[in-house]
Order: structure tokens, then C-alpha cells, then sequence
């Protein structure tokens, strides 16, 4: 058990208990993990309170901007935080080009294609999709 999970003392039967309890655990305030994973106030303050539950996007923007586990947000399971990351603002993946991945789906469902072929594709076509990628990018 690291320090945060250490220092929860809160009821974490809920969601919305879970996520408070990560948030005042950082310690981050309402509006600013609001505004980082670009939700409302209101909305965030919903989901604490558990009046409603999170979005995929939420989830998402929760997992990318953060090292919440969503494991034990969603379930109680596992360590409250991910082992794997770094605390950073961003996973490797910059806020551009997510921006980018939401006002154009083409470039979305690309991304996917990309990211499923570095991880299940042949050695063939990951090197093809490497090669093809770093020639694109020396001039930039």
C-alpha cells in the first residue's frame, strides 16, 4: 500500500466515494480535477455524490491525465492508483493530438488501427508501420 492509499480514510464502498477519496488523496481541489479531466464542476460533483456514474470519456480522461486504477474506481479492487505510470499531466500522448482524436473520428479510429497493430500485429507489419512512420516525421 503506497502513501495515498494510505492516507484514505474515507467509505469507499461507491464510485462516487471512491473517486472523492482519490481526488482529496492528491490532494486536488473539485475544479481543478474538473478541469483537467474537461468536465463541469457539476457534473464531477454528480459523480461523487453518485448521482450518476462516469462517462467513457470521463473514464478515459481519468485514465489518460491520471494514475487512477479505474479497476478499483469502478470496483473497489486492486491498489487505488497504477502502479505502471508516473504521475504526469500527460500518458506519453499529447493533449494535441487527443484534441485532435476528438474533433476528427477518422483520425480516432486510425490511432486505433495503429495502436492494435503495434500490439497484436506481425513483426512485418509493425516494422512496415515503424519505417513508415519515422519517414513521415524526419522532415517535421
Amino acid at each position: 500500500m503506497n502513501k495515498i492509499e494510505q492516507n484514505v480514510t474515507e467509505n469507499t464502498s461507491t464510485v462516487g466515494q471512491r473517486l472523492r477519496a482519490w481526488r482529496k488523496s492528491i490532494p486536488l481541489t473539485l475544479v481543478g480535477l474538473a478541469k483537467k479531466i474537461q468536465v463541469s464542476q457539476a457534473t464531477l460533483s454528480e459523480l461523487e455524490n453518485n448521482k450518476s456514474l462516469p462517462s467513457a470519456g470521463t473514464l478515459t480522461n481519468l485514465c489518460v491525465y491520471s494514475d487512477l486504477n479505474l479497476r478499483w474506481v469502478l470496483t473497489g479492487e486492486g491498489p487505488m492508483v497504477r502502479d505502471d505510470l508516473h504521475y504526469k499531466t500527460e500518458s506519453g500522448m499529447s493533449e494535441e493530438l487527443l484534441s485532435l482524436m476528438q474533433e476528427d473520428p477518422n483520425l480516432s479510429e486510425l490511432m486505433e488501427g495503429v495502436a492494435k497493430i503495434l500490439k497484436t500485429g506481425d513483426p512485418q507489419k509493425k516494422a512496415h508501420l515503424k519505417g513508415f512512420i519515422t519517414g513521415a516525421t524526419l522532415n517535421n
